[in-house]
């Protein structure tokens, strides 16, 4: 990372993300050309009216499972998650801190993202760790940045966290406080992770076969694919790779049409953009940008049934839906993001309110749920 690149990183995180309390709520709704469903952010569902349906206290991290079990974290960096009922009753709980991730295979385990803390460099530095635990909360196995930095290491340019700790050196990297795990440093900050599904693509490639592990790290702008037996890279996808470069992305995902989607944040150049790629050609082949669309830290992107597109630009606290001609059909502004930022009182803004993430589940999904109850 060059100086001028560290300057813009540190002026660009001294901006707040604009807010307006007028816009709380659906926006913007085309019920002809929007999927109907409902969506979950942070512990809540909400219809496509905007109205909440149901609220979970655990909320950080919201997984609905197909029998109405969710799956969540407390809170953001809280060191508790677990299993719970649709009517939020305990099932299990662990007092692990996880981040960023929990994801549900096809297997019926849960895949999620942990951390340890290693002496590096003269530092105190987070590597993360995927954990896949069965059902029952039991761990099955376990993928360590940390006992895997030398392969890793060996497909991209050294980090920031390479060079030696020196007094006069900006390093953007560094935390104010230790996080959960005792580090003050993130090596690579992973921020997903997707179990591949079946494609053409996959049963013509092996490195895109189904079961696979695709995994995202911001620090690096860095997507990996990983063998589901060795754990070994098998593809990558890295910074200069594709025209524009990514820049701290989160979310990329296989889809079943064998391309890959990609919320790309634009850390650096100030500007997020929405991205499908050829994962063999590493070339563009669709791109969504509007005026003012930035989110720095987080985000998410996912592919409804229907061919349209829900993106989350979470820092705004807003999540939209848009066709494949980039129509927007479906707009929502979470009313407390917007007015905690218009409140003076410094306990209620910050970025605990943000939306990290929205999904959308069908119709068909929630509905017996909520008649069963």
């Amino acid at each position: 990372m060059s100086f001028q690149d560290l300057v813009k990183i540190q002026l660009r995180q001294l901006e707040e993300p604009r807010f307006d309390a007028s816009l709380s709520g659906v926006s913007a709704y085309d019920p002809d050309n929007a999927e109907n469903g409902y969506n979950l952010f942070d512990g809540k569902l909400i219809d496509m009216n905007g109205q909440l349906v149901k609220s979970w206290r655990s909320h950080y991290l919201s997984l609905l499972l197909p029998d109405g079990r969710y799956l969540a974290q407390e809170h953001y960096e809280s060191q508790r998650w677990g299993l719970y009922s649709w009517n939020d009753q305990v099932i299990w709980e662990k007092d692990v801190p996880i981040h960023h991730d929990i994801v549900l295979t096809p297997q019926g385990s849960i895949l999620t993202l942990t951390k340890e803390v290693h002496p590096y460099k003269g530092r105190k530095v987070d590597f993360c760790s995927v954990v896949e635990y069965d059902m029952s909360g039991v761990e099955l196995q376990r993928y360590s940045t940390w006992e895997n930095l030398s392969e890793l290491r060996s497909f991209h340019r050294p980090l920031e966290l390479e060079r030696p700790k020196l007094f006069f050196l900006p390093e953007t990297a560094k935390r104010k406080k230790s996080s959960p795990w005792g580090g003050n440093y993130d090596y690579y900050r992973l921020n997903s992770i997707q179990v591949l599904p079946m494609t053409e693509l996959g049963k013509k490639d092996s490195r895109f076969r189904e079961g696979n592990w695709l995994i995202s790290f911001r620090h690096g702008s860095m997507i990996f694919i990983l063998d589901q037996d060795t754990k070994k890279v098998i593809w990558k996808c890295i910074d200069q790779d594709i025209k524009g470069a990514l820049e701290g992305q989160h979310a990329p995902q296989l889809l079943p049409s064998g391309r890959l989607l990609i919320f790309d944040n634009g850390r650096y150049r100030g500007y997020t953009r929405v991205i499908e790629i050829d994962p063999i050609s590493l070339d563009i082949l669709w791109e969504y940008r509007e005026e003012g669309l930035f989110t720095l830290s987080q985000g998410y992107v996912q592919r409804l049934s229907n061919g349209n597109t829900l993106v989350t630009e979470s820092e705004r606290g807003r999540a939209f839906e848009i066709t494949k001609d980039k129509k927007i059909v479906w707009q929502y502004y979470f009313p407390e993001v917007q007015n905690a930022a218009n409140s003076q009182h410094p306990e209620n803004f910050g970025r605990r309110q943000w939306i990290y993430r929205m999904r959308r589940y069908p119709k068909e999904f929630i509905e017996p749920l909520l008649k069963v109850g």
